[in-house]
């Protein structure tokens, strides 16, 4: 969308205003320091009083049109109003010209006037409604440039509002010329205008198993996410109804500006698709559902079981504690952009990365969010919140689209209940992980002692978090 800057008072018409009052002075002062007579100063006079006509035309322009347009900019009427003041100005300067100069009798030439005019008004009547519209449209702030409407179905930009017609680009890059006497007939929306404020929907069906507060939450959840989506006023969910086989559900934000609707409407969607997946909420087809869902959890997959190996601070569990930790891990996929976990959350999983990259953000004092660190298949974050209940130290989006697995904080108390040496050991293992990545802040022995230091706090946060004893 172009920007619309305010108009610079032009003094061309003053200029020429000007030139033609020097002139007729000119012609004035000639005659009478000549002392012309008869014929010549005849027109001499004629001359002055042309000059001095045409002089006072476009001083009234520019008093009438050019100074008060400055404060009509908002309005696209303002061309309109310069024509036709500028077509009465000149029409009028005729008028006296033929009446003072050619001593022509406007009477009999006006009434012919306005026999013509009106035939001419009659056969216009479109043009001329066209014409009074522009007013009308423009006077009562209807439709202006740069504002988003719908017409007839179609979706654009008004790119000008003329005296006859209203123009405007559609999202197709389209231009719809419409006639100013349409846009009064029918029906127009403004997205615009009086506020630029505007509602979002996305209409989505979850099953009947499905608790309606878990499934608005996640919906609140995933809207609050997404870039575009006002939080004041805040994003709401609507049950519209029950029909044959889901709960209709409705999805409502608010964004400022109609041009991001498309885009923000198709991430809502997007993130859905990712959320429900994540929550197991489904999206039920017109069909009958016989097993939603297991009655057991199955034996979890050796590729669970592998990807644990591989995180460090497991790799000493013994094959059947490992076998403990997968039966409660579950697979979770986040789409481009989602935040997976948020600075200052509360949580109690860990998340190992299976495929995709995630960006690590840290939210300064100043309030900016700084990236610390790019992970990719391999790594995993936030096992101080799985294992000591910590808050969130930082911020964790999706870089692209991801598949995580999720490890819960829950797997760890029959580990730790039969086998306390467990919880020093993995202690052991973050402190070193935690020293490492302030390793740039600290050198030397530094180092040792803080890495110790750290093992001490870290098992006594496992402790007290899983309420093991000393």
């Amino acid at each position: 969308m172009k920007v619309l800057h305010a108009q610079k008072l032009s003094f061309k018409a003053l200029f020429v205003a000007v030139v033609f009052f020097v002139l007729a002075a000119v012609i004035r002062g000639a005659s009478h320091m000549l002392g012309a007579e008869g014929a010549y100063a005849n027109v001499l006079h004629k001359a002055f009083i042309f000059l001095a006509t045409i002089g006072t035309v476009f001083l009234l322009r520019w008093l009438l049109v050019d100074t008060p347009q400055r404060l009509l900019k908002k309005y696209t009427v303002a061309p309109l109003i310069r024509t036709l003041v500028s077509l009465v100005l000149f029409f009028g300067a005729v008028m006296f010209l033929l009446s003072r100069i050619f001593n022509i009798d406007l009477l009999p030439l006006l009434t012919t006037s306005a026999v013509i005019t009106g035939i001419i008004a009659l056969s216009l009547q479109d043009t001329f409604k066209n014409l009074f519209t522009g007013f009308w449209i423009n006077t009562e702030r209807i439709v202006a440039k740069g504002d988003w409407v719908r017409v007839d179905g179609r979706e654009g930009i008004v790119i000008e509002v003329t005296w006859r017609m209203t123009h405007i680009m559609t999202r197709e890059n389209d231009v719809i010329h419409l006639p100013n006497r349409l846009v009064a007939d029918g029906v127009l929306e403004n997205y615009t205008y009086p506020t630029k404020l505007h509602v979002v929907e996305v209409r989505i069906g979850a099953g009947f198993n499905d608790p309606p507060n878990k499934v608005k939450e996640t919906l609140l959840v995933i809207a609050r996410d997404v870039k575009s989506v006002l939080s004041n006023p805040a994003p709401e969910v609507w049950i519209l109804g029950y029909e044959g086989y889901y709960v209709h559900y409705s999805l409502r934000v608010w964004i400022s500006d109609f041009k991001d609707a498309p885009d923000v409407k198709t991430e809502l969607n997007t993130r859905i698709w990712y959320g429900f997946k994540r929550n197991m909420i489904e999206i039920p087809f017109p069909e009958q559902t016989l097993h939603r869902r297991p009655l057991h959890r199955p034996e979890p997959p050796g590729r669970i079981i592998n990807a644990l190996k591989g995180i460090e601070f497991l790799g000493f569990l013994k094959e059947d504690e490992l076998k403990d930790v997968a039966s409660s891990a579950r697979i979770e996929d986040f789409g481009r952009g989602e935040t997976i976990v948020r600075q200052g959350d509360a949580g109690h999983t860990c998340y190992f990365l299976e495929a995709g990259g995630v960006e690590v953000f840290h939210r300064t004092q100043a309030g900016a969010d700084e990236l610390v660190a790019t992970l990719f298949a391999g790594d995993f974050f936030g096992e101080m919140s799985l294992l000591a209940g910590e808050p969130r130290s930082a911020t964790v989006a999706a870089k692209e689209d991801c598949r995580c697995i999720v490890i819960d904080s829950d797997a760890f108390i029959s580990i730790f209940k039969e086998n306390p040496g467990v919880a020093e050991r993995l202690s052991v293992v973050l402190a070193k992980r935690t020293t490492e990545l302030n390793a740039a802040r600290l050198r030397g022995a530094s180092r040792v002692d803080a890495e110790k230091e750290a093992q001490r706090t870290i098992l006594n946060e496992i402790k007290r978090f899983f309420k093991i004893g000393v």
